[in-house]
C-alpha cells in the first residue's frame, strides 16, 4: 500500500488553503488535510507533530507536504516518527531555526495579535507572502484570502508564533536521515533565502520556482504539482 498524502498548512491560514490547490489536480487517493490554526494547547512544534500524528490513520505510512510552518511540523514528525514517514515535501519552508532577528519579529507579532486581534493582523499579513508583481495583478485573490482568514483566532496564531520562534535546528537531521526530502522554494520568497535552500542540495532534492514568493500553490500551482507528483512517483 502506498503512503497516504498529508498536506500541512502554514501560519496565518488553515486547511482551506488546499481547497484552492488539491481539487485542481489528480492524486492516487484523497489527501488528508489537518487544520490546526485554532489550536492553543500546543506549546512547541513537536506538540503539533504529535497531536497531528495521533489524528491520522494508525495503519498507514505518510508522505507529508508542509507549507511554511507546516514544513516545520513535517520535520518534527519525520524526526519523532521516522517509521511512519515515507517522504517529505517542504513547500516554502526551511530546516533552519529562527535567527535572533526573526525571534524578535515573532515577539512583535505576538504583541500585535494580543493588542489588535487576528483580523487586523491578517489584513496586513496576506499580501506579504506573495511576490509583489503577483499581488499587483491579483488584487481580487488578496481580498478573498483576507476575507477567508478573518475568522482565525488570535490565541491560535499566538501559540503558533511562539512555537515557530522556539523551534529546533534540523540541519543535522536532514544530513543524517534516510527519509527523502524535496524542497520547493520561490526565488522571490520574502521569508526564506534561496541560499539557505541551495545549501542542502547535496543531501536532498530542490526545485526553485523563478519569480515566485512564499505561496507557490497560488503563484505557480502546476509547477508545484509537477514537482510533488514527480517526487512521490520516484
Amino acid at each position: 500500500m502506498s503512503a497516504q498524502l498529508v498536506f500541512l498548512h502554514g501560519f496565518g491560514e488553515d486547511a482551506r488553503i488546499w481547497d484552492d490547490f488539491i481539487p485542481s489536480f489528480t492524486w492516487a487517493e484523497k489527501p488528508i488535510v489537518p487544520s490546526f490554526a485554532h489550536w492553543t494547547s500546543a506549546k512547541s512544534i513537536a506538540d503539533y507533530a504529535r497531536e497531528i500524528l495521533v489524528s491520522l490513520p494508525q495503519d498507514r505510512k505518510f508522505t507529508l507536504v508542509g507549507h511554511s510552518m507546516g514544513g516545520y511540523i513535517a520535520l518534527e514528525m519525520a524526526k519523532l516518527f521516522p517509521e511512519r514517514i515515507e517522504k517529505v515535501v517542504l513547500l516554502h519552508s526551511t530546516a533552519l531555526p529562527d535567527t535572533a532577528e526573526k525571534q524578535i519579529n515573532r515577539d512583535r507579532t505576538i504583541e500585535f495579535l494580543a493588542k489588535h486581534g487576528a483580523s487586523v493582523f491578517i489584513k496586513s499579513f496576506v499580501a506579504n507572502l506573495f511576490a509583489p508583481d503577483f499581488v499587483a495583478n491579483n488584487r481580487e485573490l488578496m481580498d478573498q484570502l483576507i476575507a477567508r482568514y478573518q475568522d482565525l483566532g488570535a490565541e491560535g496564531l499566538i501559540s503558533a508564533s511562539r512555537a515557530m520562534r522556539d523551534r529546533a535546528d534540523f540541519t543535522a537531521f536532514l544530513r543524517d536521515t534516510h527519509i527523502p526530502f524535496l524542497f520547493i522554494h520561490g526565488d522571490a520568497d520574502p521569508l526564506i533565502s534561496t541560499d539557505s535552500i541551495l545549501a542542502i542540495k547535496a543531501h536532498h532534492k530542490c526545485v526553485i520556482l523563478p519569480g515566485v514568493g512564499h505561496q507557490g500553490v497560488y503563484e505557480a500551482p502546476l509547477a508545484c504539482y509537477d514537482a510533488i507528483h514527480s517526487f512521490i512517483a520516484d
